[in-house]
């Protein structure tokens, strides 16, 4: 085992933000308290040692990091049209922080807020915080638990949250992924999707209707390069069918994704930025999201399965990452 707990820097408030290395069979997962933020993800392969996610050595590129690199996003991930919603008759407004529209919750996310460690082993790590009542003008006191637990190659992350009213919640976690494990251009990877819709989109990449992938360039039902169509250029959410998977391929490795949410945002990094990285290149295109969630904008669709949370019940969701030798 090589778990370990140490000191990743200071926030300007002096809170002191740590990083947390669980580890199992050979690989290694480290997790900062700054938004529960999945750090490094190290994999066996060929002999060697590839760190397979988007991430940074520095403290100062996670703060107010516009990639939302490894964070666990939250209380509402992804785009909701106009910055507001109804809910029992009352408008909430929201962050205008993309165009006129909210993203991954504004200044409410909780990929930026400094997590409290509630337990630890060698191979998993348990964080909460809260999300206060109109922070960012999302209603609700939302308590929020994530636990990662790491077996081998497969990361299993789980979500719990409880509020004491009634709120909207998609929790997502957005970590980008390059399985090459140098930054170097993911439109080589292969992707094949469970999914028999996908949800189109307005320039502004607001939700306008879901439509059957079949026949299209959305259709990843069987596996196609990440560049081979639309120049590579993905920022959707795809609706699951029945099997909940997604399957990304590349340089020897395979990551297959599990999970009981109902879509997963594929975002494919055509704006990540160039910064200091673990790899020895970043910027567009060096690494893709998965994002397991809701689907996006339910808040303001009647005709998309509900996100709203009920006060005395709770949210549980469970999202899995296993990596393998192929």
């Amino acid at each position: 085992m090589e778990s370990s707990n140490i000191s990743f820097g200071h926030l300007a408030d002096g809170g002191e933000v740590r990083k947390v290395t669980i580890a199992d069979g050979g690989y290694k997962v480290s997790i900062l308290t700054l938004g529960a933020i999945i750090q490094s993800f190290e994999v066996p392969c060929a002999g060697k040692v590839r760190n397979i996610v988007f991430s940074s050595p520095r403290l100062e590129d996670y703060i107010g990091d516009g990639s939302y690199k490894g964070q666990v996003v939250a209380p509402y991930a992804n785009r909701i049209a106009k910055a507001r919603f109804m809910l029992d008759g009352v408008e909430y407004k929201l962050d205008v922080n993309n165009g006129e529209n909210n993203l991954h919750s504004g200044s409410a996310n909780l990929g930026q807020k400094n997590w409290d460690i509630i337990f630890q082993t060698d191979n998993s790590l348990v964080l909460n915080t809260v999300h206060r009542h109109m922070e960012g003008g999302f209603p609700g006191n939302i308590g929020i638990t994530v636990s990662y637990l790491l077996e081998k190659g497969r990361l299993s992350i789980s979500y719990t949250m409880h509020s004491d009213r009634r709120c909207v919640v998609n929790p997502t976690n957005h970590s980008y992924f390059n399985l090459k494990g140098d930054g170097s251009s993911i439109l080589d990877h292969s992707v094949r999707i469970s999914a028999d819709r996908v949800v189109l989109v307005s320039e502004d990449l607001i939700p306008t209707q879901a439509s059957p992938v079949a026949g299209s360039d959305f259709d990843f039902t069987t596996s196609h390069l990440v560049g081979e169509r639309r120049q590579g250029k993905y920022d959707h959410a795809f609706v699951f069918t029945a099997e909940k998977k997604a399957v990304v391929e590349c340089a020897g490795l395979r990551l297959t994704v599990d999970t009981d949410r109902p879509a997963m945002q594929l975002y494919t990094g055509e704006f990540n930025p160039n910064c200091s990285s673990l790899w020895p290149h970043s910027g567009p295109f060096c690494a893709l999201a998965l994002e397991t969630s809701e689907w996006p904008d339910a808040v303001n669709r009647s005709d998309f399965p509900s996100a709203v949370l009920e006060p005395g019940k709770v949210f549980k969701s469970r999202t899995s990452y296993t990596v393998e030798e192929v």
